[in-house]
């Protein structure tokens, strides 16, 4: 399987080792990683990108990350770009792991919801046993992408879902079907 692991080059600053600790033991697993832009980074110099540079990364990461089958994210620091990533992640239907050491919850995490995201705190000392058994669930839990068109005016319903109930536009078709399919007769019968 696929993963992409990403943070905020901050907290590649205060504690690269983790850093790289929990890039390496992804691939240690035998996971492939979609991108490698966590390892390799240098956090000075990735802030003093240039407007075309920053955009060229953004199209990459955003490329890399819907190439995944499973993301994870560190956020022990609170980076609302991170935020971000997660948010594009549930939207598109992934399994999401979000790593922290803080002991609450991170502040981007409290509109997150989801049954494919999964909060794990952890510290350094058990972050590879942790991280093993989360990429083992989220693999068995990872979904089938299905793609469909819908009309616009579908599409407009589904955004001001996702807006005012702050409920992922796949999240909420799924629960449509999952309603369906518990009232459907035929189906129960098998």
């Amino acid at each position: 399987m696929k993963v992409f692991f990403g943070t905020s080059p901050r907290i590649k600053t205060s504690n690269p080792e983790i850093v790289h600790q929990i890039y390496q033991k992804i691939k240690e697993l035998g996971y492939t990683h979609t991108s490698n832009w966590v390892d390799s980074v240098d956090p000075k110099s990735f802030y003093e990108m240039t407007s075309t540079e920053l955009e060229d990364h953004n199209e990459r990461i955003l490329k890399e990350l819907k190439n995944a089958d499973i993301c994870v994210f560190e956020t022990s620091l609170p980076s609302l770009s991170v935020g971000y990533l997660i948010n594009m992640s549930v939207d598109l239907g992934k399994q999401v792991i979000i790593l922290t050491q803080n002991t609450s919850p991170s502040f981007v995490l409290g509109w997150v919801k989801s049954d494919a995201v999964s909060v794990i705190k952890y510290a350094a000392s058990n972050v590879d046993e942790i991280l093993g058994e989360a990429l083992n669930k989220a693999g068995e839990n990872s979904d089938v992408r299905f793609n469909f068109f819908v009309s616009p005016r579908i599409l407009n319903y589904l955004d001001f879902v996702a807006k005012k109930r702050m409920v992922p536009r796949s999240v909420f078709l799924r629960n449509l079907i999952e309603k369906e399919m518990k009232k459907d007769p035929d189906y129960k019968k098998g």
